[in-house]
């Protein structure tokens, strides 16, 4: 999964604009260590670049989180990008 299709895939799946969700991707790029010990950063970065409040930006981190870790397994299961439809 390429950053455009993060992004697009994002904006679908946490009803954001796509301006909305490429805020949220330059989020997580500002801090490349995605964990969940690392969310409160992540959660409060979010609430206060879209503001909007800490629950739904829990809900927009928790299904950008998804949406990375899908893509990581992806890559795991086909590492050389050849995929199934």
């Amino acid at each position: 999964m390429n950053k455009t299709d993060f992004i697009n895939a994002l904006a679908e799946k946490a009803n954001l604009t796509v301006e909305q969700a490429a805020c949220v991707n330059d989020i997580f790029e500002e801090r490349n260590v995605l964990r969940k010990k690392n969310e409160p950063f992540f959660v409060t970065a979010i609430a206060e670049k879209l503001s909007v409040e800490e629950g739904r930006a829990k809900e927009i981190y928790d299904c950008a989180y998804d949406q990375i870790g899908s893509g990581i397994i992806g890559r795991l299961r086909h590492p050389f990008g050849e995929r199934e439809a």
